[in-house]
C-alpha cells in the first residue's frame, strides 16, 4: 500500500499489535510522520516497550502525566491531543446533580484475560451493591464489556444474588449508551477506561483497588488526578452513599482527561499544510533499517 498509494503519513492506534505497529515502523523507514495513541485511558506497556512514533498523543493531563512520569517517555515526544468527541460538550454539574439519578452501574469486564474468575469478583461487589440498590430504591446495572458473554454474566448474578436482589439487577449488553451514564448515581469498576467517561460527565465513580489484578498502576493514577475514588474492601462499598453527600467532579478534572487537540496542529503532526511540525524529526533513517 506505501508503494502504491501516495500515503503522507500514519496514525497508529495501538503499537503492541503488531499488524498495526508494522505499517508504523515501514512509515518510519521511509522517512513519514508517525503518530500513534491509544484506544484506552493508559497504555502501561509505555513502560517497558520502545516508542517508535514521533509523537505519542495523550488524551489529557493524566495520561501525560503518566506516560513521562511513570513509564518514562521523553518529554518532546508526547503531546497532550485527544480527538474531537460529544463527551466534550456536556450539560452543566449543577442540572445533573438535580436530574433523577435511578441507577446504580457495575461496568464489568472480561476479568478472565489477566487469569482472574469473574464469579469470584462478582460475589465480592454485586451483593453489597444490590442490597444498596434495595435500601435507595434504584436499580443495579451490570453492564458487560463486549468480549464478556452475557448469558454466563447472567448465571453469575443468579449465583451471587438472593431472589429479592436480582428484583432490582438488570444485566446489560451490547454498546454504552450516553443514557446510561447520565441516569447513573454513582458507578463502580474494577478497574476501566470507562472511569475517565464519567468523570467528563461529572459521574463518581469507585474503583475496585483491593481486585486490581494489572501491574501498572493504572488505580494509582486515577485516584492521583481524582478521576476515580478507590475503594479497599467490599464491606467499603455500603459506605458509598456517605461519601457522595454534595459530590460535585472538578471541572480540571474533567480537563485531565480528555483535551481536544487543535485541527490545524493535528495536521501539523502529521506533515500538512505549511506548518508541517519538525519538532521530533529525527525520521532521517537509511531504508532498510528499523530504528
Amino acid at each position: 500500500m506505501l508503494d502504491a498509494e501516495p500515503v503522507q503519513a500514519v496514525l497508529c492506534a495501538d503499537d503492541t499489535n503488531p499488524y498495526t505497529h508494522i505499517p508504523l515502523l515501514l512509515a518510519k523507514q521511509r522517512g513519514l510522520p508517525t503518530v500513534s495513541c491509544h484506544h484506552g485511558a493508559l497504555d502501561g506497556r509505555y513502560i517497558f516497550k520502545r516508542v517508535h512514533a514521533d509523537v505519542i498523543l495523550a488524551k489529557g493531563k493524566m495520561e501525560e502525566d503518566y506516560l513521562l512520569r511513570v513509564c518514562g517517555v521523553a518529554k518532546e515526544r508526547v503531546e497532550i491531543g485527544a480527538p474531537a468527541s460529544p463527551q466534550t460538550a456536556m450539560p452543566k454539574t449543577e442540572h445533573r446533580r438535580h436530574s433523577p439519578k435511578p441507577c446504580i452501574v457495575f461496568f464489568s469486564e472480561s476479568y478472565e484475560v489477566s487469569g482472574a474468575r469473574g464469579k469470584d469478583f462478582y460475589l465480592d461487589v454485586l451483593p453489597p451493591l444490590a442490597t444498596l440498590a434495595l435500601s435507595e430504591r434504584r436499580e443495579l446495572v451490570v453492564k458487560l464489556h463486549p468480549a464478556e458473554s452475557a448469558s454466563e454474566r447472567r448465571r453469575f448474578v443468579t449465583q451471587v444474588l438472593s431472589p429479592e436482589q436480582q428484583t432490582v439487577t438488570r444485566v446489560v449488553s451490547g454498546p454504552l449508551q450516553a443514557d446510561l451514564i447520565e441516569r447513573a448515581w454513582f458507578a463502580v469498576t474494577i478497574l476501566s477506561t470507562v472511569a475517565t467517561e464519567c468523570a467528563v460527565r461529572g459521574i463518581p465513580c469507585f474503583l475496585c483497588k483491593w481486585l486490581e489484578s494489572w501491574p501498572y498502576g493504572y488505580i494509582d493514577q486515577f485516584a492521583r488526578f481524582g478521576v476515580g475514588l478507590p475503594l479497599d474492601g467490599p464491606a467499603e462499598i455500603l459506605d458509598i452513599p456517605s461519601r457522595l453527600g454534595n459530590y460535585a467532579i472538578d471541572p480540571a478534572i474533567r480537563e485531565s482527561c480528555w483535551q481536544p487537540i487543535e485541527p490545524s496542529r493535528f495536521e501539523a503532526l502529521l506533515g500538512f499544510g505549511p506548518n508541517r511540525d519538525h519538532a521530533h524529526d529525527d525520521r532521517n533513517i537509511p531504508t532498510g533499517h528499523l530504528p
